[in-house]
């Protein structure tokens, strides 16, 4: 680590920022809105008097407890606290004292930081963002077995991941993005302790995604909570920020650990366990913050280049389109028995109708002359054979008179 100065962090966003908080978040009695945490736009509450951003005090208290305290408790962020100890831990935070976590327990840090996305005024997916969400590309279950499906789920799921570093993340606010990726990093670890804590990343992402997404249907909010190779939700966007937190936050680690020694060593570096021991920084007062004020918004795609038509033309490079291949006969199937009676009444009423243009033909003035024709032909010829046929009866008797000669 290198070294950097020791600086006070701010408790509370300064009055003009709390000025904005809406009536619906202020709270009577003895809570000052000076302190509230809960409930209040995110903005301020991360906001350094030098410009720089930093985790709210619950959120980076109740991370490093869990951190350091509750890795390998049995169902982490699924089962509830006492509401006692969990109302008691909220407005000692909303108050600024502090707060005990040791006593409270594991499961109070737990439910306090889904509480703190939960009720902030503005939802981290909602009616904005969630058409974004529903174009995430699907993925496939993995088979032990074959190996050939599970070369393209993992190749699905780095489009996945792709997608959501690319698209989604870069939809939301940069207060937002750098808070989800601080968050994550501790799922990420829980996800590694599973078999202790029985929370896979699939199980995180159910629990965690019903307190990331809100929008005016609640019916909506609740078909976008699911998760699954195949599901298009906000749940399944939770699991892939678990699993593949070094992909996926790569833009945010890069300000996050770009002072860390060692980030650049990809080797034996561990990124989310990094980003932990920042929280840790964070609440001892030496880490001053992360400038996100421009790093973290989205990249300007370049103008689409449109060539005139005339470049188009006469341009060396512009190919024409090949011709199209052969196209292969098909082989004519069996004809059904309703077919087959179709052609046959085809077949009669072609019959008839080449009959009507023989009567047709018949009837008119060059077709009887040509019978004419016909007629008188057929009466030459059978002259010719009449001639021929006395001709030869003559020469027989001939032929007989001599062989009777002949014989006397």
């Amino acid at each position: 680590m290198k070294a950097e100065h020791a600086i006070n962090m701010p408790k509370s966003p300064s009055h003009a920022a709390r000025a904005n908080i809406s009536e619906n978040h202020r709270v009577s009695g003895d809570v000052s809105p000076e302190t509230m945490v809960y409930g209040v736009p995110l903005e301020p509450l991360m906001a350094t008097a030098d410009g720089l951003r930093v985790l709210p005090r619950p959120i980076r208290e109740c991370i490093a407890f869990i951190n350091h305290h509750g890795l390998a408790t049995e169902g982490l962020f699924r089962r509830s606290p006492p509401s006692t100890a969990l109302r008691s831990a909220k407005d000692g935070y909303n108050r600024g004292q502090s707060v005990d976590l040791g006593l409270a327990g594991v499961h109070v840090a737990a439910v306090l930081l889904k509480l703190f996305f939960r009720e902030l005024p503005e939802s981290v997916f909602s009616n904005s963002n969630y058409d974004i969400v529903r174009a995430l590309p699907a993925s496939i279950s993995s088979s032990p077995e074959d190996a050939s499906s599970t070369d393209v789920a993992k190749q699905m799921d780095a489009v996945r991941a792709r997608y959501v570093e690319e698209v989604i993340l870069p939809s939301l606010k940069p207060e937002y993005r750098l808070l989800l990726c601080f968050v994550c990093a501790l799922l990420h670890m829980v996800a590694r302790n599973e078999s202790a804590n029985r929370m896979t990343a699939y199980n995180l992402a159910i629990v965690w995604a019903p307190n990331l997404a809100r929008s005016s249907n609640p019916v909506l909010d609740v078909t976008m909570c699911g998760a699954g190779p195949g599901a298009a939700t906000v749940g399944s966007v939770v699991q892939i920020m678990v699993q593949m937190f070094d992909r996926v936050f790569s833009q945010e680690l890069r300000l996050i650990l770009g002072n860390c020694d060692g980030y650049q060593d990809a080797a034996g570096f561990d990124q989310a366990d990094e980003v932990l021991r920042i929280v840790d920084r964070m609440n001892r007062g030496e880490y001053r913050g992360v400038q996100v004020a421009t790093a973290l918004s989205p990249p300007k795609l370049p103008p689409r280049r449109v060539a005139s038509p005339e470049a188009a033309t006469s341009s060396p490079d512009v190919r024409s389109t090949p011709p199209l291949p052969p196209r292969r006969p098909v082989a004519e199937e069996p004809k059904t028995i309703e077919e087959d009676d179709k052609d046959q009444d085809d077949d009669e009423d072609d019959d008839g109708d080449t009959q009507m243009f023989a009567d047709a033909e018949s009837n008119s003035p060059s077709a009887s002359a040509s019978k004419e024709e016909e007629s008188s032909l057929a009466e030459s010829a059978h002259t010719k054979s009449d001639a021929n046929e006395a001709s030869a009866v003559a020469a027989d008797s001939a032929e007989n008179e001599t062989e009777t000669k002949q014989q006397l």
